[in-house]
C-alpha cells in the first residue's frame, strides 16, 4: 500500500500537473495582461491543456477580447517565460467575482489654524471683525 506522501511526489512529478501550476500563477496576473478596466469585465476561469477558458461580463467584451486573443496568448507565454504554455484562449459570458480593490486611503485635510478671538463664533460673525480691523486700519481721505 503506497502512503499519501508517495501519492503526491508522483503526481507532482507528472508533467501535466507542473504544467497548470505555472499557467495558473501567471493567470493570477491577469490584470497585467490585459489592464485594469478589462481585468474589472473578464476574469480567468480555467487552464487545461494549453487552454485558458475566460469568463466575460458581457458579448461585447468577449468580441474585444476575442480581436485581442493573439496578442493576450504572446503576453501569457511571455509572463510564463516560455512558448507554447498557453496555446488557445477561449471567452465566455458568464457570472464571475472580481476581487475589490481596496479604497485608498482618505485625503488627509489640514486643520486650519483657529484664533482664539475667533472661536466659537459663527462664519458672519468672524466675517464682521475682519471687515471691522480692515475698515480701522485704513485713514478716512475725508
Amino acid at each position: 500500500m503506497k502512503r499519501v506522501q508517495d501519492w503526491i511526489a508522483e503526481a507532482l512529478g507528472r508533467p501535466e500537473v507542473v504544467r497548470k501550476a505555472r499557467a495558473l500563477s501567471v493567470l493570477r496576473r491577469w490584470p497585467e495582461v490585459v489592464g485594469p478596466v478589462v481585468a474589472r469585465k473578464s476574469r480567468p476561469d480555467r487552464y487545461d491543456k494549453g487552454t485558458v477558458w475566460v469568463a466575460v461580463a458581457g458579448s461585447s467584451w468577449a468580441q474585444e477580447l476575442r480581436m485581442q486573443r493573439d496578442q493576450l496568448l504572446q503576453r501569457l507565454n511571455e509572463l510564463a517565460g516560455e512558448t507554447d504554455l498557453f496555446k488557445e484562449i477561449r471567452f465566455g459570458v458568464r457570472p464571475f467575482v472580481v476581487p475589490e480593490m481596496p479604497d485608498p486611503a482618505p485625503a488627509q485635510i489640514p486643520k486650519r489654524r483657529v484664533d482664539a478671538d475667533t472661536e466659537g463664533l459663527s462664519i458672519r460673525e468672524i466675517a464682521e471683525r475682519r471687515l471691522a480691523k480692515r475698515s480701522h486700519g485704513r485713514s478716512d481721505p475725508g
